[in-house]
C-alpha cells in the first residue's frame, strides 16, 4: 500500500510539473522591445530596397522605349527597301487616331516621342501622313509609360532640345539621306535628372540608329 501511495504521489508531482511547463510555454511570446527591434529591421531593409527597386523600374522603362524606337526604325528601313518606296517613322500626339498626324515643334515642349509614333508608307516621301495620297499606317507605338522625356537634341550643348528630329524618312533604297539626328531619353519621377539612367540615340547619315548609355555626343 505504501509503495502504491508513493508511486501515486510521484506521478501526481510529475503531472503538476508538466502542466506548469506547458503553461509557461503557452504564455511565452514577443515582448514590446522584441517587436520594436523587428519593426526597425524591416524598416531598414525596406529603405535599402526601395531605391534599387525604383532604379530597376526606371532602367526597364527606358530600355523598353529605346528598344522599341530602334526596332521600329529598322522595320521602317526594311519596309522601304522591300517595297521600293519611302517609309517614314514620325512621332505623333495621337498615334492611334484613324488619320494620325505627325508631330512638329520643340520635342521637349510637346513631350516629344513619349506620346508615341507611327510607321507608315509615305508615297511622296514628304515625312507627313496624307491619307488622300494613299499613305497608310504600318505600325503604331502608343504613348510610352515610365518615361520622363524623349526628345531630339542638337549637337551642342548635349541637352538642348531642337524642333527637328520629329521624323525619319527612308527612301526606296533604305537610306535616310541628310537626316542625321540625336535623341535623349530620361526616366520619369525623381530620376529624370540622373544621367546614369539616360540614354542617347544617334542616327547616322544613312539612317541607322545606335544606342549610347548616358547623355553623350554622337
Amino acid at each position: 500500500m505504501l509503495k502504491d501511495s508513493y508511486i501515486a504521489t510521484r506521478s501526481n508531482r510529475h503531472m503538476q510539473l508538466s502542466d506548469t511547463r506547458i503553461a509557461r510555454t503557452a504564455q511565452r511570446g514577443f515582448t514590446i522591445v522584441e517587436l520594436m527591434v523587428v519593426v526597425a529591421i524591416i524598416g531598414i531593409l525596406v529603405a535599402l530596397a526601395v531605391p534599387s527597386f525604383i532604379g530597376l523600374i526606371a532602367s526597364a522603362s527606358v530600355s523598353k522605349a529605346v528598344n522599341g524606337f530602334i526596332s521600329d526604325s529598322r522595320y521602317a528601313r526594311g519596309e522601304a527597301m522591300r517595297r521600293g518606296k519611302s517609309v517614314t517613322i514620325c512621332r505623333s500626339n495621337n498615334p492611334t487616331a484613324a488619320i494620325p498626324v505627325c508631330g512638329a515643334g520643340d520635342g521637349l515642349a510637346v513631350l516629344g516621342w513619349t506620346s508615341g509614333w507611327i510607321v507608315f508608307l509615305d508615297e511622296n516621301g514628304n515625312g507627313a501622313f496624307n491619307s488622300g495620297n494613299n499613305d497608310f499606317v504600318l505600325r503604331v507605338q502608343e504613348t510610352l509609360t515610365g518615361i520622363g522625356d524623349f526628345y531630339a537634341v542638337g549637337a551642342a550643348p548635349l541637352t538642348s532640345a531642337v524642333a527637328t528630329g520629329n521624323n525619319i524618312v527612308y527612301d526606296g533604297t533604305g537610306r535616310a539621306i541628310g537626316q542625321q539626328g540625336r535623341w535623349l531619353v530620361h526616366p520619369a519621377g525623381s530620376l529624370i535628372a540622373d544621367a546614369t539612367y539616360a540614354r542617347t540615340l544617334c542616327m547616322n547619315s544613312v539612317g541607322r540608329v545606335r544606342l549610347i548609355t548616358g547623355e553623350a555626343a554622337c
